[in-house]
């Protein structure tokens, strides 16, 4: 789910797979390691992570983040009340951090909603490709003991309320990935 490396030049990187329901205690070790490591500099991996639990993104975001800011919004277009998730407020780092988070089309879902928050926030600067763009909630309804189907019941936004799947997130500074 989740591999951390100190690179020679005083950067850590935390490169995250999935959003699991192990992710968020997995995420805050590899933190605790970042900073017995003493660096101020943090490279996040969300390059070709698909996501997952979306109470793991909140969490994470949630140490980068003070009190009740917001991490993603749920609109319902306008036939139910916007479902507004906000950071726990764990709130660990001060202004000095130096933080990227690497992005790429295969960045979707709990990824496009951590980086977008940490981005629209200014927490941090997002480098790579545009993200994958899914971000639509839906839910499994039963239609007979043997048959379901998948029903989009809303939208994720951004904190500032720009829809993910409309265009996905654009990194602050775009880098393709050569072969």
């Amino acid at each position: 789910t989740l591999t951390t490396r100190a690179m020679p030049d005083g950067i850590f990187v935390i490169e995250l797979y999935s959003f699991s329901a192990q992710s968020p205690n997995l995420f805050r070790a590899a933190l605790r390691e970042f900073i017995l490591s003493n660096s101020d500099k943090l490279i996040l991996d969300l390059r070709g992570n698909p996501g997952g639990y979306l109470e793991a993104a909140i969490d994470m975001a949630s140490w980068f983040l003070p009190p009740s800011k917001v991490v993603i919004r749920e609109d319902f277009g306008g036939t139910k009340e916007e479902r507004i998730y906000r950071s726990k407020g764990y709130d660990i780092f001060n202004d000095n951090l130096k933080f990227v988070i690497l992005v790429d089309s295969g960045s979707a879902s709990a990824s496009e909603i951590l980086a977008g928050a940490l981005a629209e926030h200014g927490k941090a600067i997002l480098v790579g490709d545009k993200t994958f763009g899914k971000g639509s909630v839906q839910e499994l309804v039963d239609l007979t003991n043997d048959t379901s189907i998948k029903i989009t019941v809303a939208r994720w936004l951004t904190p500032n309320g720009v829809s993910i799947s409309d265009k996905g997130i654009e990194p602050d500074h775009v880098v393709k990935m050569t072969p």
